[in-house]
């Protein structure tokens, strides 16, 4: 059965097809979410500090944010397909490289090429949704998506303790290398060229910033763009902080970190397929309205206990488990739609539009999990703190930005 109905001027987006853009969308939580357990081994090895190893994560997704500006308009102008080759290409290089990272600098500077490198198929998948889907048909198949994409984050962190434990933290980047050769060879076997050959764009500097102006001029596509970001935001704070405050501060041992990351995923798996179920019936739209009090409520909920712990001691993880699910379980009921309802308006420049989503998301989260890093103090406050501001400014995005109806 297909996602969606075929048309006579464009691919079918297939069970298949969507199953391959989940791969290629999986690089991101692939790349980050692997080497999780082992960021304290890497910070003892390469004789940096828990800063300097936090950069790894936030350079990557500065990376993967910038990038995107090259990869959506390159997209439009030279179709989805050899732009998500030649980026795999270049993944599988950087990925090798950070094997050999000699020091701190070198991993800082291997992982924002490798995050510049993977970019391409994250920004181009959701670009290729909207090719070949409208607004609540997109929004089911980026839910689907998702669903496959969460299987990512939560086997990466069990595979990659494994692997630190069994081999060091430098066959992590080996296999994610061996990951980018399979992704390649799958993009290349099943991947279609979506583009119409009317909506290509030349790839002028002055018509591509006029796009993105024509764009950030937009108050509906920039509130969805910010609720989405801000909602992502909140996730990378705790992808950021957790391995820390898990790991150092309530002593969980790196190989078992993933059990407990991987058990909040499920959650966000669980309601990605609950979007895809009731999207169709309930509309994108709706369903965002009543979802973006959930990460308000937690995220305030989370910031006010790690406060409360900080100053008076520990009161146990089991209220900021409670909180972290709630809030990462909502990312697939806010993420699909507000994509889907901001790409709706935009097939003639859908990459330079899911480029800017992408720029948005991954710019603040980095923002989001610098801090988090930079400010780690021992406790669960910076973490908690930067998860409850996410998610007001998610909340307050899409009420001040996005026009109802």
């Amino acid at each position: 059965m297909s996602v969606s109905k075929p048309t006579t001027d464009r691919p079918t987006l297939t069970p298949l097809l969507v199953a391959v853009l989940a791969l290629l969308s999986a690089f991101t939580p692939l790349s980050i979410d692997m080497y999780l357990p082992a960021l304290p081994v890497i910070t003892v090895e390469l004789n940096g500090s828990v800063g300097d190893i936090q950069l790894t994560l936030s350079v990557f997704m500065v990376a993967f944010g910038f990038g995107q500006i090259i990869y959506g308009p390159a997209g439009d102008r030279f179709g989805r397909r050899p732009v998500i080759l030649s980026g795999l290409v270049v993944y599988v290089l950087a990925s090798v490289g950070c094997a050999f990272a000699a020091s701190a600098g070198q991993l800082i500077l291997l992982r924002f090429l490798q995050g510049l490198a993977a970019c391409g198929g994250v920004v181009l998948a959701r670009t290729m949704v909207r090719d070949m889907a409208e607004r609540d048909e997109a929004a089911r198949a980026m839910s689907l998506m998702l669903a496959a994409t969460s299987i990512a984050p939560m086997l990466a962190p069990l595979i990659g303790g494994q692997i630190l434990w069994f081999a060091g933290w430098r066959a992590i980047f080996w296999v994610l290398g061996g990951v980018g050769i399979f992704g390649f060879l799958i993009a290349w076997w099943r991947l279609p060229e979506t583009l119409r050959p009317e909506y290509r764009q030349p790839l002028e500097p002055l018509l591509v910033v006029k796009r993105f102006g024509e764009l950030l001029h937009h108050r509906a596509f920039m509130g969805y763009a910010f609720t989405g970001a801000f909602m992502f935001a909140a996730l990378f704070s705790f992808i950021s902080g957790s391995p820390f405050v898990f790991i150092e501060r309530y002593g969980i041992a790196p190989r078992h970190f993933g059990v407990v990351f991987g058990g909040m995923v499920i959650f966000m798996t669980i309601g990605s397929l609950l979007n895809a179920r009731f999207v169709p019936k309930l509309g994108a739209g709706r369903i965002l309205r009543f979802a973006v009090y959930v990460p308000m409520v937690a995220g305030l909920t989370a910031a006010v206990l790690g406060m409360i712990e900080a100053r008076y001691g520990t009161i146990g993880l089991a209220p900021f488990l409670a909180c972290f699910v709630a809030q990462i379980a909502t990312l697939s009921l806010i993420g699909p739609n507000a994509t889907a309802m901001a790409l709706q308006r935009y097939p003639h420049m859908a990459g330079t539009a899911s480029s800017l989503m992408g720029v948005l998301t991954f710019g603040i989260g980095a923002a989001f999990g610098a801090v988090v890093g930079q400010t780690f103090d021992g406790s669960i406050a910076p973490m908690t703190m930067a998860m409850g501001v996410a998610g007001l400014f998610c909340f307050l995005s899409h009420r001040l930005l996005v026009r109802q109806g």
